[in-house]
């Protein structure tokens, strides 16, 4: 099994940012964007007054939505949480700033701005970088199992330190996001835009819910997000939620015919 230290340089390294092996106690602050402006790791922090609930939101719709790996998720302490989306090729820091912009709208909407950050952006490029000891207080940063992620709701830290070769093992089983689903997804983000097809292969990743069986009475709530601007729009990630019935995965599909040839 490889270290700590190798798992987080993996998934949010980037060339000319090695990370200390072992990792200082008290963390170190990640530059997530290098001097030519090319991004590696995106972050979305979520205030500890936010919750968890949008947290499921936001790694459900990327999952399941979006189809995209499952992100890594973090506890911050007095930071509340950090959801962290790994790249497997670098993009240039505004799309980077779209791609979290095109989340936040389509998974986070209700939330008020002041209870989100968005990391990178023009304003910010750094980022604490889990697992570390808080000063003062004996409490520590650590990322956890999502689908556990309920058991930090009220306190978004961990009391002892967390150990190494759990943080590796669980890291472990997390992917990047590829370029190419990358480039779909924020197509798919963009104002207006339209849910497609993945590239192929099943859906990777936690799937923090269990989908619906065909044939089944579907969930009363579907996992398409909002911040649609048009019915045709909506249609298409309906008959593209994995999560949804296939009749209604039908119904969207019938009532999208009028619009191809």
């Amino acid at each position: 099994m490889q270290s700590l230290s190798a798992e987080l340089q993996r998934l949010f390294g980037r060339p000319g940012q090695d990370l200390p092996d072992p990792l200082p106690e008290t963390g170190l602050a990640l530059d997530l964007v290098s001097p030519d402006e090319w991004v590696w790791t995106m972050v979305i922090g979520l205030a500890p007054a936010a919750g968890w609930t949008p947290v499921v939101a936001l790694c459900e719709g990327v999952v399941n939505v979006l189809e995209l790996p499952a992100p890594a998720v973090s506890v911050a302490g007095p930071a509340g949480f950090r959801v962290w989306f790994s790249l497997a090729d670098p993009v240039p820091l505004d799309r980077a700033e779209a791609f979290l912009a095109g989340l936040q709208a389509r998974f986070l909407g209700e939330l008020p701005v002041a209870q989100l950050s968005l990391l990178p952006s023009a304003a910010a490029r750094t980022v604490p970088l889990a697992p570390a000891h808080e000063r003062g207080d004996g409490r520590w940063t650590a990322f956890i199992d999502p689908a556990m992620g309920g058991m930090f709701a009220d306190e978004t830290w961990l009391d002892m330190a967390p150990s190494p070769e759990r943080q590796a093992e669980l890291l472990a089983g997390f992917k990047s996001i590829a370029l190419a689903d990358f480039q779909r997804v924020l197509g798919v983000l963009a104002p207006g835009g339209a849910m497609v097809p993945a590239l192929g292969g099943p859906v990777t990743g936690l799937v923090m819910e269990a989908p619906a069986r065909p044939g089944t009475t579907p969930s009363a709530g579907l996992a398409v997000g909002s911040g649609f601007v048009d019915p045709k729009s909506f249609l298409l990630a309906v008959m593209n939620d994995p999560g949804a019935s296939a009749e209604l995965r039908i119904d969207a599909a019938k009532a999208l015919l009028p619009y191809f040839p």
